[in-house]
C-alpha cells in the first residue's frame, strides 16, 4: 500500500509529463521543467504517463521494437515503491530519484532545484566574463600542431564545432564574436585541406594526414635557422663594434685615461 505522502508526490511527478522527445541544449532546454517516471513491471521497464484514482497507465518495453510502445491500464497497488525512478529535468539539468521516498527528500527540501539555480547564476557570470575576452586565434602554424598533438596522434575526426569546443570551451557558442571567430578558422581548416595537411571526411568533418608532420617539422627546422641565422648577425654586429673600438685605441683616435700611473 501507498502511504498518503507517496500518492502525494506521485501526483506531483504525474502532474507536471514531459514530452516523448526531450531538448537538453539550445533555447528550447530553457523551458524544461517537467518530470519522467518508470517503473518495473513484470520485471521490465515501463514509462508511466498518466494516474487516473488508483489506475496507472503505462508504456511498457517492447523488445521487438526496442521501444516502450505496449500501452497497458495496472492498479497502483501492484507497483513496488521502490522500483519507481523520477527523473526532474529542469532546463538543461537533469536528476535521477531511484525510489519514490529521495523523491519525497526531494519535494521537501527542494534542495536540488536550488543547486540547479546557483549553477545556472554561475554559467551566467562565468559566461559574462568569458564574452569580455577577446578571442584569440591561433597562427597557423601553432593552429597546425595543435591539431596534431590533440587529433592527428590519436586519429581523431574532428569537426570546426568540436575544435572551437575543445580550444576555447563551451562558452564559445555563448560569446558576441563567435561568428567571426569561426569563419575565419574556418578558411585556416581549408587551407590546410588545400595543401594536404588535412583531408575532409563523410559527415563534414576533417582528419589529420601525415603530411601535416612533415610541414611542422619544416616550419621548426625553419625557425630554427632563422633563429641562429639572427643570433649570428647580431654576433657578427657585436664583434664588428668592439673590433672598431679596439682599431681607434690603437691609432691614438680614442685615448683612454690610466688605470694605473706609475711616474708619480
Amino acid at each position: 500500500m501507498w502511504s498518503k505522502i507517496q500518492m502525494w508526490a506521485l501526483r506531483k511527478a504525474f502532474g507536471k509529463f514531459g514530452p516523448t522527445r526531450i531538448p537538453m541544449s539550445g533555447p528550447e532546454c530553457e523551458k524544461n521543467n517537467f518530470y519522467s517516471t518508470r517503473i518495473k513491471f513484470d520485471g521490465v521497464s515501463a514509462l508511466v504517463r498518466d494516474l487516473d484514482m488508483n489506475t496507472v497507465k503505462i508504456l511498457k518495453y517492447n523488445p521487438e521494437t526496442d521501444q516502450c510502445d505496449i500501452e497497458l491500464d495496472i492498479d497502483i497497488n501492484n507497483i513496488d515503491v521502490n522500483t519507481v525512478e523520477i527523473t526532474h529535468y529542469l532546463h538543461n539539468y537533469y536528476t535521477t530519484y531511484a525510489g519514490i521516498n529521495s523523491f519525497i527528500l526531494h519535494c521537501l527540501t527542494r534542495k536540488d532545484y536550488v543547486k540547479v539555480k546557483l549553477k545556472r547564476m554561475l554559467n551566467k557570470v562565468l559566461q559574462f566574463l568569458f564574452n569580455k575576452k577577446e578571442l584569440q586565434l591561433k597562427p597557423r602554424y601553432d593552429l597546425l600542431d595543435y591539431l596534431i598533438e590533440n587529433y592527428g596522434i590519436s586519429r581523431k575526426e574532428f569537426s570546426l564545432s568540436s575544435l572551437v569546443s575543445d580550444m576555447y570551451s563551451l562558452r564559445f557558442f555563448g560569446h558576441p564574436d563567435r561568428e567571426n571567430c569561426q569563419n575565419k578558422l574556418r578558411m585556416y581548416i581549408d587551407s590546410f585541406v588545400e595543401s594536404g595537411e588535412i583531408s575532409k571526411v563523410k559527415g563534414g568533418g576533417y582528419k589529420v594526414n601525415g603530411k601535416a608532420i612533415v610541414t611542422i617539422e619544416k616550419y621548426q627546422t625553419d625557425e630554427r635557422r632563422h633563429k641562429d641565422s639572427v643570433i649570428l648577425q647580431y654576433s657578427m654586429v657585436v664583434l664588428t663594434f668592439i673590433l672598431a673600438l679596439l682599431a681607434s685605441i690603437q691609432a691614438g683616435l680614442i685615448k683612454l685615461k690610466p688605470f694605473l700611473d706609475l711616474t708619480h
